[in-house]
Formats: C-alpha cells, structure tokens, sequence
C-alpha cells in the first residue's frame, strides 16, 4: 500500500488515518471569527440554542459579526469563489478552551481527531477515516486520495464480515448544492456496488469515539487562537485544517509550503471554497511543495482542464511527488 495511505496502528480495519503529527506544528493563532454568509445573514445563534446572551456577551457577538463582514467586504473573492451553501443554514459556535483554561482540561484539535478516530468503531462495518470535502478526500501528509485509491485500500484491508464500509469525513454522503455524485456513492461504484455510508454535513467526533454527528452550518463562530477542544467536547474535523487559513498569508512570507498546503486543504474542507484551495495549492508548489503541484494538477484534470493538469504534475514529477508519474500516464500527459 502506499505511503499516502497510512494504516492505523492498533487494528486493520483502521485505513487511512490521519497522522496527528503532520498538522501539531501548524496550529498557531487564528482569526476572531470564520464565516461563510449569504447575502443579509448574520452569526445570530449560539451551539446551545435557546440559551439566553448577556450584554457582553452579544457585544462580543456584535464584534465578530463586524470581523465577519468586514472580512468579507475587503476579500470578495474569497465569498465569491466559495460553493453554493443554499443546503447550509444558520451559524454555529465552536465549543473551545479559553485562554485561561487549565492544560490538562484541553486538547490539541488535531490530537482530539487523532484519538477519535483510532477509537471509532462500528461493528461488521470497515472504517475509513479521512479529511474531506463534498469534492476530494486527502491523506495524512495533505496528498489528495483519488476514489481508486481509497477503493483499493478497502479490498486490501476489508475483512469478509464487514459488510458495509464507513467513509469517516465531512460531507461524504451528501453536497450542499444538492448534487447526487457524493464521494460515497463513487466509493460504492468503485467497489462492484458494496454499501458504503457517510456523512451528510461536517463531521464531528466524540474524543472517545464513541459518537459521531454532523452539522450544516452556514456560519462558524470561533475564538482567536489554536484549535483546542475542552474535555468532554466533540472535534469538529474540518475546523483542524480551518485554522490554518487565516495563517495563509503568513505561511507565504515564511515560505512555509506545508503550511500553505495545508491551509488550502482547510479552504476545501472548512470553507467549502475550492478555487481558492487551488490557489492554494499552486502557491505552495511555487514555494517548492510536491503535493500542492501534485494536487493542483489533479484539481485540474478532475475540471477536465487537461493543458493546465499537464503543468502541474509535470512540476510534481520534478518537485519529486512519487505519485505525480503515474497521474500524468493516466492523463496520457508523458511525452
């Protein structure tokens, strides 16, 4: 199997974990508020509905609301560029330490997801747990995993009395624009038609595995700062690679590539923007990153934009991407 597709460690049912090493590093400070409105829509709902705000409370609200517009109107191209949400609704609060918050009572959002999904489990039914958008599924070090690939670390992985398989990722068995062609049903077609489930909305973990839900909020609501989920609190997936994109801009001046790879995965999945993951993605091969070349040319051949495809897997190969190769053979791109 390859590198790309990490096996959990403690069972073999375990395919494609993340790796929680891979984004620790990454975590760093973030923006008051991420939100993603429709045109008169405002944050106006907490996590806990029907639980009454005090003044300073709604001040603070008032305040991230303002960043959220003001954020909006000086990057239009960000709110332009991202899907169609008329199949999200509302805004939702992260539940997050405060700064005061003792250590012990708080963990890491990427090592929350980690635990989570090496103790996730459904009995007779083969697990796969992956970062992902409506679009795209991505391995541990921020590869993009085509629907083959997946398909074929499930014949390799899938014991006989599993009968069903789980796509363990956000918007996995349904889009917000109501398109049929979910990851799920490719991942069936792929498979000869063997049942596979997912999620209808972004995914959120218990840190003890034990539950799994999902949310289709228009609006997330956060404070600045990493990702740190309170004891008892179920991780919000996508939010782990969410928090990296208000870092963008700073990745870039690093020249940190990871970093900016890893912040488009979070405008894909967080956001739902992909052109902007795209931009993403080739801002981070220019800064030297095999797997944004790599996934910038697979976006590309998946838009059918094959000149463009050609570009950036013939930059992967040379940027040293093991997979890059094969893609451009299957593109027909190798002259």
């Amino acid at each position: 199997m390859s590198s790309g597709l990490p096996l959990g460690s403690r069972q073999p049912r375990r395919a494609l974990r993340m790796r929680e090493h891979s984004m620790r590093s990454m975590e760093e400070p973030a923006a008051t508020c991420t939100a993603r409105l429709r045109p008169g829509q405002t944050p106006a709902t907490s996590a806990k509905a029907g639980t009454p705000r005090s003044a300073g409370t709604r001040l603070a609200l008032a305040t991230r609301r303002l960043t959220a517009m003001l954020a909006i109107a000086l990057l239009p191209g960000l709110a332009l560029a991202c899907a169609p949400t008329q199949g999200l609704d509302g805004a939702l609060t992260i539940p997050q330490c405060a700064a005061a918050s003792p250590a012990e009572d708080c963990t890491a959002g990427s090592q929350a997801l980690f635990l989570a999904l090496n103790a996730f489990e459904i009995p007779q039914v083969f697990t796969i747990g992956v970062q992902s958008s409506p679009w795209r599924m991505y391995d541990g070090e921020g590869r993009i995993l085509t629907v083959d690939e997946v398909a074929a670390a499930v014949r390799a992985g899938r014991p006989e009395s599993d009968r069903r398989v789980r796509l363990v990722g956000s918007w996995t068995s349904a889009r917000p624009d109501g398109g049929t062609d979910t990851l799920a049903r490719r991942l069936s077609a792929a498979l000869d038609g063997l049942p596979v489930d997912g999620s209808d909305g972004f995914l959120w973990l218990s840190q003890d595995g034990s539950a799994i839900r999902s949310t289709r909020q228009a609006a997330s609501i956060r404070t600045s700062g990493q990702y740190l989920v309170p004891a008892g609190e179920d991780v919000m997936m996508a939010l782990v690679h969410g928090v990296l994109v208000d870092e963008e801009d700073q990745f870039v001046e690093q020249g940190n590539a990871d970093g900016v790879l890893h912040a488009g995965i979070g405008h894909d999945v967080f956001l739902l923007c992909p052109e902007r993951a795209l931009a993403a993605f080739k801002q981070a091969a220019e800064l030297g990153s095999a797997i944004g070349a790599y996934n910038a040319g697979l976006m590309h051949a998946d838009a059918g934009e094959q000149g463009d495809a050609e570009v950036w897997l013939k930059r992967a190969v040379a940027l040293g991407e093991p997979k890059a190769a094969a893609a451009l053979d299957r593109l027909g791109g190798r002259r």
